[in-house]
C-alpha cells in the first residue's frame, strides 16, 4: 500500500454516513490528505419510480404516496446537496483540501471506478436502518471483497487517542498492514499493538523482530499480544479488550477465515483497514 494522499469517501444522505465523514476529514488532516466525496444517484432507483405501480411508504407515518422519476430524482438531487454539505463541514472544520462530485450509475460500480483515482476507499459500514443495532450495509459488505484498500468506518467517533491494532503473520501484505498503520499512528497516537499469528510458533519470533525493524525511528509505542488465527474468539477478544480506534488487516486471508464476518463487523464497533490490495495469498 502505497502513502495515503488521497482519500474518497463514498457518502449518501443517512445520519452513519455524516458520521463516517467527519471521521475520514479528521484522519485526511492527521495525515496531510486530499478527501474527496462521491455520491452516486442509485439508477436502479430511477428504474423502480419508472414503474407504474410504484410508490413509497414515508417513515414513521406509514403513509403511502406515489411514486415518480421527477420526485425521485428530485429526492436524489436533495441528498446530494446534504451530503455534499456534510463533507464541506467536515472538511473545513479539518482544515483539509476537499472535492466533491455526483455520478448516476449502479453504487458499486462507481464507486469501484471512482476508488482507481485515489490511495483509500472510506465508506461507512452501517446501511440504513432505524433499530437499535444498524445492519451491515450491502454496499460494504461488497467492497470488502474488492482490490482497493478500504476503510470501513462505524457510527461513532473511533480517534480518540487513535490506538491502532494490527494483524500481523509476517507474509508481504502484512507488512504494508503495518506500514499503513504506522502512517495513521502520528506522535500524539496511543500508538500501534501488533497481533502476532501464533498459528506457526516457529515464526513467531522472526514476526517480532520484523515488525519492530518496520516502525523504528518512528517515535510510535509499539506492542505485541499473540492471537491464534485459527480460533475466531481469540482475534473477538484481542480486539475487546484492547479497545482499538482501528483494526488493520493487509490482506483479505483473515477475514475469509471468519464464518461470523457480517456479525465481527457489526458488533466491532471500530474502524476496519483493509491495506492490500485483495490479491494477497497467505504466503510470501
Amino acid at each position: 500500500m502505497t502513502a495515503i494522499r488521497h482519500i474518497l469517501v463514498a457518502l449518501d444522505a443517512s445520519p452513519h454516513s455524516r458520521v463516517a465523514v467527519e471521521i475520514a476529514a479528521e484522519l485526511a488532516s492527521r495525515i496531510e490528505a486530499e478527501l474527496t466525496g462521491l455520491f452516486v444517484e442509485d439508477v436502479e432507483l430511477l428504474r423502480l419510480a419508472d414503474a407504474p405501480c410504484a410508490r413509497e411508504i414515508l417513515y414513521p407515518s406509514a403513509l403511502g404516496s406515489s411514486l415518480t422519476r421527477a420526485s425521485m430524482e428530485s429526492k436524489l438531487k436533495a441528498q446530494s446537496e446534504m451530503a455534499r454539505n456534510a463533507l464541506q463541514t467536515a472538511a473545513q472544520r479539518a482544515q483539509v483540501r476537499w472535492s466533491f462530485r455526483t455520478v448516476r450509475g449502479h453504487v458499486t460500480e462507481e464507486i469501484l471506478s471512482a476508488a482507481e483515482e485515489a490511495d483509500l476507499l472510506a465508506i461507512g459500514k452501517a446501511g440504513w436502518s432505524f433499530t437499535r443495532r444498524p445492519r451491515i450495509g450491502s454496499t460494504a459488505m461488497e467492497l470488502t471483497t474488492a482490490a482497493i484498500p478500504l476503510l470501513l468506518l462505524p457510527d461513532r467517533d473511533v480517534l480518540g487517542g487513535m490506538k491502532l491494532l494490527v494483524y500481523y503473520d509476517g507474509t508481504s501484505a502484512a507488512k504494508r498492514g503495518l506500514l499503513a498503520a504506522a502512517q495513521f499512528a502520528v506522535p500524539d497516537s496511543s500508538g500501534i499493538t501488533v497481533l502476532i499469528d501464533t498459528a506457526h510458533p516457529e515464526l513467531a519470533k522472526r514476526v517480532q523482530v520484523e515488525a519492530s525493524a518496520l516502525v523504528q525511528g518512528k517515535g510510535i509505542p509499539v506492542s505485541y499480544r499473540p492471537v491464534d488465527s485459527r480460533d475466531e474468539s481469540s482475534l473477538l477478544r484481542a480486539v475487546s479488550e484492547e479497545q482499538p480506534g482501528i483494526l488493520v488487516l493487509g490482506s483479505r486471508t483473515l477475514l475469509k477465515k471468519l464464518s461470523f464476518l457480517e456479525t465481527f463487523l457489526r458488533e466491532a464497533e471500530i474502524a476496519l483497514l483493509l491495506a492490500g490490495d485483495g490479491s494477497e495469498t497467505e504466503a510470501e
